[in-house]
């Protein structure tokens, strides 16, 4: 130390009662102000095991949190009070398809579709207002992430915050749900579609009748029933029955429209809601579909090239002043479907 520049260190000593830890600091000195070298060190020591006891205990810590982070099975990033990204885990990597190396200091709005974009930083700056530390996104709403070659991805998101340094950062744990959506989008489908035909069936019908009939619109609807249909089952069996249930629901499909509503009741029942139809429209469609039917006027492929012939009845009723609910209007249809069937079927007869 004769260059007369202090130092510092911190040094281990292994004593009988274990490691301690001492920050030593020595400055050089001069016994007369005739010296040219220094002929003596000033040693002072201030013991810091307990701190760095600490330090290993922390850093033992973050390991494992690390270890953690990076072996979850859940998405995690973190992004600081300006919306940056902090921390990017392997699953995020999995998930959006981006190295963590191109995400960390970019903005958040990078994974979110467009249209989420511009509401996100609100929702952020009111959960940071909020006493409420974490919070599950809310399931009745799909949210989605952007991957990194644009296709959305249908995610769950559980988000915290804590304060670092008087900042708050926020914390999100990201689940990909692509295989959950498809299932319950399939049982949503099997819940409102006839499995035979791919109309919707009795109940799905209900719930989007009723709500059409609830506005100021006209409305009409077909009761459709095919005739003998138990005569066409037993001469050509329940296999034969299904192949004329298709080929109907196509037919009907194809005429009457897809701005109108078809839907399977059950059996050989059908019904149409036709959307802003008079009477006289509704007449119409009505006798198109059964001339073409009786007529066999359609292209339909049938299996085989099996042509199984085969007629149809249908009631029309059309929404009046009087129509309180909509099963005061199916119920006229069922009468108009009714009287068709007792005066010889293969025809249409309106109610009211």
């Amino acid at each position: 130390m004769a260059d007369g520049v202090s130092h510092e260190l911190e040094q281990a000593y292994d004593l009988k009662d274990g490691t301690h830890w001492w920050r030593l600091s020595l400055k050089p000195f001069k016994k007369s102000a005739n010296s040219e070298t220094a002929e003596g060190v000033f040693l002072t020591g201030i013991e810091i095991t307990k701190k760095m006891l600490l330090m290993h205990d922390l850093e033992v810590s973050t390991s494992r949190f690390r270890s953690v982070v990076d072996a979850a099975y859940d998405a995690i990033i973190t992004i600081d009070q300006q919306h940056h990204i902090t921390l990017f885990n392997r699953a995020a990597e999995g998930l959006f398809g981006y190295d963590q190396e191109e995400m960390l200091d970019q903005p958040l709005e990078v994974l979110l579709p467009p249209a989420a974009r511009e509401g996100h930083r609100g929702y952020v700056h009111q959960f940071a207002r909020s006493p409420v530390r974490s919070r599950q996104m809310d399931e009745r709403n799909r949210i989605y992430g952007l991957h990194k070659d644009g296709s959305r991805i249908p995610v769950e998101i559980a988000i915290s915050k804590i304060t670092v340094n008087g900042l708050v950062e926020f914390t999100a744990i990201i689940r990909d749900i692509t295989d959950k959506v498809h299932l319950v989008d399939l049982l949503h489908r099997q819940a409102a579609v006839d499995d035979l035909t791919g109309l919707p069936n009795r109940r799905e019908f209900n719930d989007v009748a009723r709500s059409l009939f609830e506005t100021e619109n006209p409305l009409s609807i077909l009761m459709m029933d095919l005739d003998n249909f138990k005569l066409v089952n037993d001469t050509y069996g329940h296999e034969g029955g299904d192949d004329v249930l298709k080929a109907f629901a196509s037919i009907a499909r194809e005429t009457i429209g897809k701005e109108h509503i078809v839907a399977r009741l059950g059996g050989e029942e059908f019904v149409a809601c036709l959307i802003n139809t008079n009477k006289e429209e509704a007449l119409q469609i009505a006798e198109n579909l059964r001339k073409k039917i009786s007529d066999r006027d359609f292209s339909y492929s049938w299996p085989e090239d099996r042509a199984i012939p085969f007629t149809l009845s249908i009631g029309v009723a059309v929404k009046g002043t009087k129509d309180r609910e909509m099963s005061n209007l199916l119920r006229r249809a069922d009468e108009g479907l009714y009287l068709a069937k007792e005066n010889g079927r293969n025809r249409v007869e309106a109610i009211g």
